[in-house]
């Protein structure tokens, strides 16, 4: 009988596999990627001292140690189940391929061995069913140079079928049936089974227990949520985004398709759900995730009368407060004289405040939750027009990007720490595209076009240097990301550019820079044929053609254009009613010139313009007109606005025409659009310059300035043609047929009032005007003459 057997047990030091390593998704894994501590000799020699006597000294020659123990070999299908974790790639990588089809082959080969114990297969099962929706979302089974691909569909198919059954039958596998029933709504949403997908969705939450974790009923709901507000999509290819059938009827698909009203309700019940869960459980930033996933659907789904009271409860849930930006700025208080120490404390008290400070975010999920939060604000105030509340959000925007807040989250994942069971992952827009849409959002929201460098345009233009920067830099993706996910960013930052070239375009139009406008709006139409997007911006790019031409004076290319935009446009949006509303106003303007000039109304337009066609019934009906005005209502500050000017022009009763145009200056001011404004105030004078001269010089003088101001040079010294110092030949031309319609006017201002010597200096400005007039009515005629000579 061994009297001391102790030591002899103890040689065994490698321990034998259990199933206590338990991975994320509940199956039994074994360390592949770290050695055992006895390998290591400095190790080793710790390893043994502590399974030794106490009495044993800690430190022992290297003689002494015990033999190195023999690794034993891994069980192949622990090894084999293992492997599509250790061969994962991000999808962008150059081996991604190479590891889909290894780790496929893999899990095959782990199935298809016999006597597999039901946590290896149904783990096996899942892991297939993962990698195969990887394969199908990233359109790899649906292009032919794939072949390795073809047929993953019905392998999915039976991957769920068999792991839901092992899954229900045993209860310690309860995880892989929730995971598995998310993977069969991805399916079937594919397979454009929509409702039959949202179903499944339901069934899971029913069918939850109080005593599963957290974050799978948090995931099962947001699943939900994901299915509703997205509409059914066609499978989409590896290679092309559009199939042949979409672009054949681009006339007709919107840019951005919009779910049902009822599925937008539905969203909206379920995100309420969450939130009524999320604050009974304290589980606090799963309550502002919740409220600003409403805010979000809100403004996607154009409900604005709703946003305003989402957007404040979602800031008050970050701790975000703002004051309204005052616009002109409070004076300083005047110095004192002689005032005891008192009164010159309380003076120093109203010197204005310091540069106002923002709060910032430590934690990665609410510093995404924060920016877009903030986006989504500034996205809503603009279109309201409030353009004192977009300032202070657009301050913190900011803020928080030069913070580098983007790289608390570089891959597009936030993690929400939940107290029990394991976190929630949630997928937010990727810190690429926020970055590159931040300069889009401050271009949109800063309406003024007035200045020698707006900001609109210096956004703008910033935007696009950062795009082309930003192209040739490797974007961060997690290694569970698909092909699809790195199809849909790519795709989103060529939108985002063709948005950036939109506002240059518009912006460079407002500001007579033609040249530089059609320049943008060439390279506008080359970017989208080149990633495929043209049917998205085609009735944009026709809009900013009607645009183009009604500022150059042709009115026959403007009244084609804005009939193309309307009818490429989705009805009701944004660019059908913005078309819409420019051929009303083309055709009354036409209406009325032809009533003042007869036959001669082409006069002193464009001579490159094309033929009016005759056959046009120009007269805008008074139903047409209130249609169009009716449709301005409720498309935000600007259309308000340009519905204002409209109805004016349509009534007959010159105190509801005051009326309109005081209410369409209020919005044009509230919002900072000083090149609707500058309309407005020309149209206000117009009615006062016979009842109140004094009253419409003081509008004229502002119009002057906005129109001189639209087109301002960047440097100071290029405002005029001029010998320097002769303030008489300093003429900034700017908008120039509103400039020379202002000067006109008060040409008949002066005269009336016997002011010989202002009339003499307005003569000279407005010939200076009439000229620019006469070249703009020129331009392209040599152009033109040219290419019909050759």
């Amino acid at each position: 009988m061994d009297e001391n057997p102790r030591p002899t047990k103890r040689q065994r030091i490698q321990p034998e596999p259990t199933l206590s390593a338990v991975t994320d998704d509940g199956g039994w894994s074994s360390d592949l990627t770290s050695l055992p501590s006895s390998s290591d000799p400095a190790l080793r020699a710790h390893g043994s001292s502590f399974s030794s006597s106490p009495l044993k000294p800690l430190s022992q020659p290297q003689s002494q140690s015990e033999p190195e123990p023999e690794l034993r070999p891994l069980p192949p299908s622990v090894l084999l189940v293992n492997l599509p974790a250790l061969l994962a790639h991000p999808p962008n990588h150059k081996n991604y391929v190479h590891s889909l089809v290894l780790s496929l082959t893999a899990l095959r080969k782990c199935l298809a061995l016999p006597a597999l114990s039901p946590d290896i297969e149904c783990r096996a099962w899942t892991g297939l069913a993962e990698l195969g929706m990887r394969v199908i979302a990233g359109g790899f089974s649906q292009s032919e140079e794939h072949v390795w691909a073809k047929g993953i569909e019905s392998e999915v198919e039976k991957a769920l079928s068999r792991g839901s059954i092992i899954a229900q039958k045993h209860p310690s596998l309860r995880a892989y049936k929730h995971q598995l029933a998310l993977l069969q709504a991805q399916l079937s949403q594919w397979q454009r089974k929509t409702k039959f997908a949202r179903n499944q969705i339901r069934n899971l939450i029913s069918s939850l227990m109080p005593a599963d974790p957290p974050h799978v009923l948090y995931s099962a709901q947001l699943a939900l949520i994901s299915l509703l507000i997205a509409p059914a999509a066609a499978p989409k290819t590896a290679a092309n985004s559009f199939t042949p059938t979409d672009k054949a009827q681009n006339h007709s698909r919107p840019a951005s398709p919009q779910p049902a009203p009822q599925d937008v309700h539905a969203a909206l019940a379920v995100v309420q759900e969450l939130e009524d869960r999320a604050v009974a459980q304290k589980h606090n930033q799963i309550a502002i995730l919740a409220r600003v996933l409403r805010t979000r659907i809100l403004v996607a789904a154009g409900m604005w009368s709703d946003v305003r009271d989402a957007l404040q409860r979602a800031e008050a849930a970050l701790g975000l407060s703002y004051e309204a930006a005052t616009t002109p700025k409070p004076r300083k208080p005047p110095a004192s004289q002689g005032k005891g120490p008192n009164q010159a404390q309380t003076q120093q008290q109203q010197q204005p405040a310091p540069e106002q400070t923002f709060i910032m975010f430590e934690d990665g999920f609410e510093a995404a939750m924060a920016v877009h939060l903030l986006m989504l604000s500034i996205v809503y105030h603009t279109h309201g027009g409030e353009a004192a509340e977009v300032s202070p959000r657009l301050s913190h925007l900011h803020a928080l990007l030069d913070s580098e807040v983007l790289d608390k989250f570089p891959d597009g994942h936030v993690e929400v720490v939940l107290p029990t069971g394991p976190s929630l992952v949630v997928q937010v827009t990727h810190p690429r595209i926020l970055f590159l849409l931040a300069f889009l959002v401050s271009s949109a929201s800063k309406r003024d076009a007035v200045g020698r460098k707006p900001k609109r345009k210096v956004f703008a233009s910033e935007g696009l240097t950062i795009w082309d920067t930003e192209a040739v830099r490797e974007i961060s993706f997690c290694t569970w990301a698909s092909a699809g996910d790195v199809q849909e960013v790519e795709e989103r930052l060529a939108r985002i550019k063709a948005d950036l070239l939109s506002e240059l375009t518009a912006v460079s139009i407002m500001r007579s820079e033609f040249d530089i406008a059609e320049q943008n709006l060439n390279n506008l139409i080359a970017h989208t044929r080149t990633y495929d997007i043209f049917p998205l911006f085609a009735a944009r790019i026709a809009l900013h053609h009607g645009h183009l031409a009604h500022a150059l004076m042709k009115p026959a290319r403007a009244l084609r254009c804005y009939r193309a935009a309307a009818y490429h446009a989705e009805r009701g949006s944004f660019v059908h009613v913005a078309a819409s509303a420019g051929e009303v106003a083309l055709c009354v303007g036409v209406q009325r010139r032809r009533a003042s000039m007869g036959d001669a109304w082409m006069q002193g337009l464009s001579e490159s313009d094309d033929p009016w066609p005759e056959d046009e019934d120009v007269e805008v009906h008074m139903e047409r007109g209130l249609e169009v005005v009716k449709m301005c209502r409720g498309m935000g500050g600007s259309l308000e606005a340009v519905a204002q000017v409209l109805e004016a022009c349509f009534t007959d009763e010159i105190l509801k025409a005051k009326q309109h145009l005081k209410h369409a200056l209020e919005l044009a001011t509230k919002a900072q659009d000083n090149h609707l404004r500058a309309l407005v105030l020309a149209l206000i004078a117009a009615h006062y310059l016979h009842t109140a001269g004094e009253h419409a010089r003081t509008m004229l003088v502002t119009c002057e300035q906005l129109a001189a101001g639209l087109g301002a040079p960047s440097n100071k010294g290029t405002t005029g043609s001029g010998p320097p110092g002769t303030q008489s030949t300093s003429v900034m031309v700017g908008n120039a047929p509103l400039g020379l319609w202002v000067g006109e006017r008060f040409m008949e201002l002066f005269k009336r009032a016997g002011k010989e010597a202002r009339v003499q200096k307005q003569t000279i400005v407005n010939a200076q005007l009439s000229k620019a007039v006469s070249d703009l009515a020129r331009r392209g005629l040599s152009a033109d003459s040219h290419r019909s000579t050759s």
